[in-house]
């Protein structure tokens, strides 16, 4: 509490009432006594003016300074108001000016005889409002008094338990004694005023001289003198002649002289529980036959039921345990039957969509039929012409060399023809060997050259380092990157996609990363599928780590390259490295790109079966992908020849086989740099966003596999597990296919600007659904979902509340069983309309 300043006054309130609809959130409070000095209070108003109203003004926080005291009394501070008007109070304080009434300051009266000292017992009207109280009988109080609330009567009484208090009032009242005070010396502090509670005030002063009550409760005897009686040596057993030994040993203490109630009130206790042994089974026998007998016996039995039930809950845990054990081998057998009937059902998606298939060629091979063959028989008319004329040609050419040859026709002047070009001939060869010999003599001055020069720099080297502080390196350690690979047989590639998906999914949940069948799935066809696959989302949710997972899933060792991407690269050297002329050899950067793709070309010269290869470039957009990466990106296309110059003169190319895939982490924040619309065009993102943890399930400890145990399958066969049989869809996924694309192809003013999906996103699109369509049980749009998701949504960028529209009508054209898609583009709705209509899938 604060100290007190000049003109500010104390008192002693309780809660009057609040204004509660009032924005400054002020009440008041009513005034019992006024503090006039540590020790003094006096009733309001009764020796100094305080305030007509006997009332205290709260300035705020009135609701606070309720919920702290309730209906409590408390000690306030309080200054003059400086606005005071007849009616107002006069003074006012604040939250921070309350506190709790320290001591014996005053306590709340109750009409009430003096409870009997063995059943200390007493029902008031209303809850006390201070921590201790007293009772008032005709003109005689009597306390103080502590409670506690035990229940409630019929009528909505509260029940009180009452003893003295715990510390005497002053150092002469022994303990657990009340005083009795007549009215002559406690009138003058006496607060009592009609719909107010009575209280009385200067308690120590008023009990000063007060007749002394021997207030000590069955219990409390027991417990400050039982505590002796067990301390007692010479006491170890309780009986008849126990109770005389202990009467003794009392006999001379200062305490029975004092006190002899109390001790007589102590023998009677120990007499009843001496005589309550012998007839207590009889009594306990009966009781329990009543109802209210049977009723406790029932309350205990529910209340201690591990105590009385220990053999028969042992019984029925081992029991449990037994089911329980049944019933998980029935799960497992259940689990496996579905997973068996899973895989039934995808084959029987397949057998049903080849059907569909079938048929949809049929029926329109037959309606394309005499399309086709008007159209063929005027294209045989256009070549028979062409044929004729063709002929016609050939026969004047004919006649031309008959009529030129016609001398020839003699044998003798063909060998003389013959003999002249024999002559030419060899004139021929011998201008061929002169110039054969020219090219090795001006070969013959270069490599001298050539070697003269090389030795100068040679020679020059070593001072060109020194002077510019180039320390020698030292021959990096080579990393191999090749592995073995397990020889499979393609024969049906529907069960060994599936059987490689299953292997996957099982290394990565006892690598820690707990995920489902239908992810897995997602992410092989994908990356298999792909040139360049894109991990999408924000930091943490485990992006860089599902993919070290992934390739230690499948066995790749040293060929998933880890390549941390920085910031700044501007050109492939920073990737892959250049070619140094003045070394006249290949300098390779730091990534081990360089090596690896060594490698692989050795393969693909080889013609060596290799195992998949994975580049995953960590942080991708860090810096412009176009930029570092540029020899990479047209790998995407089907004609591409797959090659990477070097500028070296012993290698200039690298062959770079299918079976190396491209895949990187990217962020969507203001460190990196945006994906252009060419990068979009050629990439799957996958966003983990949308991959919700299984959290439970990922609490385990992961199995640590060691990367020498799985031998890999061979890069070719990965990529052909996962290759389309065909591009047709059915009609219902073609139908939605195109409303999907129409939609955002659409170029009317009112939908912005439009979406362009490229061919090659469509047929990305459709390979995916050949592939998954019957992995996927869901339901029949699950393949196109994670299509669309990872194909189209991410190329919705655009800005303006029509482009909105555009997005709404999209929205519009998805059915509700594509989840993923639904989702995705309603978060890029939600945040365009939160960002001045700027929509875009990295927002």
């Amino acid at each position: 509490m604060q100290r007190q300043q000049q003109n500010e006054r104390r008192v002693i309130c309780a809660i009057e009432r609040g204004y509660g609809n009032s924005d400054s959130d002020v009440g008041k409070l009513r005034a019992f006594f006024e503090v006039s000095s540590p020790n003094e209070v006096t009733p309001i108003n009764s020796t100094k003016m305080f305030c007509e109203t006997e009332q205290v003004f709260v300035t705020g926080k009135f609701s606070e300074l309720k919920e702290k005291f309730g209906n409590k009394l408390f000690e306030v501070y309080c200054i003059p108001s400086f606005e005071h008007r007849d009616g107002d109070c006069r003074y006012v304080t604040r939250l921070g000016s309350c506190s709790d009434i320290k001591g014996l300051s005053c306590c709340q009266v109750f009409d009430h005889p003096l409870p009997s000292v063995t059943e200390p017992e007493v029902v008031l009207t209303s809850e006390p409002q201070t921590k201790s109280i007293l009772f008032r009988d005709k003109d005689f109080i009597y306390g103080p008094f502590e409670y506690t609330n035990n229940t409630e009567t019929s009528e909505g009484n509260k029940r009180y338990q009452v003893k003295a208090i715990t510390t005497p009032i002053n150092t002469t009242t022994p303990s657990f004694h009340i005083g009795k005070v007549s009215s002559p010396q406690y009138i003058s502090s006496l607060y009592d005023k009609i719909h107010q509670p009575v209280l009385l005030g200067n308690i120590k002063r008023c009990f000063d001289s007060a007749e002394l009550i021997d207030f000590i409760s069955d219990d409390q005897i027991i417990s400050t003198y039982g505590t002796k009686i067990a301390k007692n040596s010479e006491i170890r057993s309780f009986n008849k002649g126990t109770i005389t030994q202990i009467r003794k040993s009392f006999a001379s203490s200062i305490e029975q002289r004092r006190f002899p109630q109390r001790f007589q009130r102590l023998f009677e206790a120990l007499e009843k529980s001496n005589s309550w042994e012998g007839n207590r089974k009889e009594l306990i026998d009966s009781f329990l036959k009543t109802d209210s007998g049977k009723q406790i016996v029932d309350n205990y039995i529910h209340l201690n039921p591990d105590d009385l039930f220990k053999g028969e809950r042992q019984s029925y845990l081992e029991q449990l345990d037994k089911e329980y054990e049944d019933k998980h081998n029935e799960i497992e057998n259940l689990r496996s039957r579905k997973e068996e009937i899973e895989s039934e059902i995808r084959k029987l998606q397949r057998e049903r969509e080849q059907v569909e298939l079938n048929a949809v060629q049929n029926s329109d091979s037959n309606e394309a039929l005499e399309v086709l063959t008007q159209k063929h028989k005027a294209q045989f008319d256009t070549e028979i012409q062409d044929k004729k004329k063709e002929l016609d040609d050939l026969q004047s050419e004919i006649a031309g060399l008959k009529s030129k040859y016609r001398k020839f026709t003699k044998m003798e002047a063909i060998e003389d023809e013959i003999k002249g070009l024999d002559r030419d001939k060899d004139r021929a060869k011998e201008r061929l060997k002169d110039m054969e010999e020219q090219v090795v003599e001006v070969q013959k001055k270069l490599k001298e050259s050539n070697e003269s020069l090389t030795a100068r720099l040679l020679k020059l080297k070593p001072d060109v380092d020194a002077l510019s502080g180039i320390a020698p390196r030292k021959k990096r350690e080579s990393v191999s990157y090749n592995i073995q690979t397990l020889s499979t047989k393609l024969d049906n590639l529907d069960d060994f996609r599936e059987e490689l998906i299953d292997r996957t999914l099982d290394r990565l949940n006892k690598l820690g990363r707990k995920t489902d069948y239908n992810t897995v799935t997602n992410i092989l066809t994908t990356l298999a599928q792909s040139q360049f696959t894109l991990f999408s989302g924000r930091p943490g949710t485990g992006k860089t780590s599902l993919a070290k997972m992934l390739g230690t899933s499948l066995g790749l060792q040293n060929r998933l390259l880890n390549i941390p991407v920085a910031r700044g690269w501007t050109s492939s050297k920073d990737i892959l490295g250049f070619y140094n002329a003045l070394s006249c050899s290949f300098n390779p950067a730091a990534t081990g790109l360089y090596e690896l793709l060594t490698q692989l070309h050795k393969e693909s010269k080889d013609s060596i079966n290799g195992a998949p290869a994975i580049c995953l470039l960590d942080e991708f957009n860090l810096s412009q992908p176009e930029h570092y990466f540029s020899p990479f990106l047209e790998m995407s296309d089907p004609e591409s020849k797959r090659t990477i110059a070097t500028g070296d003169q012993e290698a200039p190319y690298l062959e770079v086989p299918h079976y190396l895939r491209f895949l990187g982490t990217i962020n969507n924040d203001e460190s990196v740099q945006p994906l252009t619309p060419r990068m979009l065009d050629r990439a799957a993102i996958i966003s983990f966003d949308e991959i919700e943890p299984d959290y439970d399930l990922s609490l385990g400890t992961p199995v640590s596999l060691d990367d020498s145990d799985i031998i890999p399958i061979s890069g070719k066969a990965f990529i052909e597990a996962f290759a389309p049989k065909s591009l047709v869809l059915p009609q219902e996924i073609e139908l939605t296919l195109k409303e999907i694309v129409d939609t955002l192809r659409d170029d009317k003013a009112e939908f912005g600007s439009a979406v362009n999906v490229s061919f090659r996103k469509v047929k990305a699109i459709r390979a995916y659904h050949n592939v998954t369509s019957s992995m996927y049980i869901d339901n029949r749009f699950v393949a196109l979902d994670y299509a669309v998701s990872q194909h189209i949504i991410p190329l919705l960028n655009g800005y303006g509340k029509n482009f909105g529209t555009r997005l709404e009508q999209l929205k519009s054209c998805i059915p509700d069983e594509m989840e993923i898609s639904h989702k995705m583009l309603h978060k890029i709705i939600r945040n365009g309309d939160q960002n001045m209509f700027t929509y875009g899938f990295n927002l």
